[in-house]
């Protein structure tokens, strides 16, 4: 009966401690970003915005070839 107690006890100081490890491991997660300022400038989404006066003004370029 005795060791079962202390089986018991174990068992729920270990279960509590996982928890607790768990627990501080996610706010650590949360509190701390992985992406810095420069990769996140970096992967931002392209804008599917052409500026017209761009490709109008390379058209009209003229090309000297020697």
């Amino acid at each position: 009966m005795e060791q079962d107690r202390e089986i018991l006890l174990v068992s729920v100081f270990t279960f509590f401690t996982v928890l607790l490890w768990i627990f501080f491991e996610l706010v650590k997660t949360v509190k701390t970003s992985t992406v810095a300022p420069t990769v996140r400038y970096v992967i931002t989404p392209l804008t599917a915005k052409i500026d017209t006066n761009i490709l109008d003004s390379l058209e009209k370029r003229v090309n000297y070839s020697p």
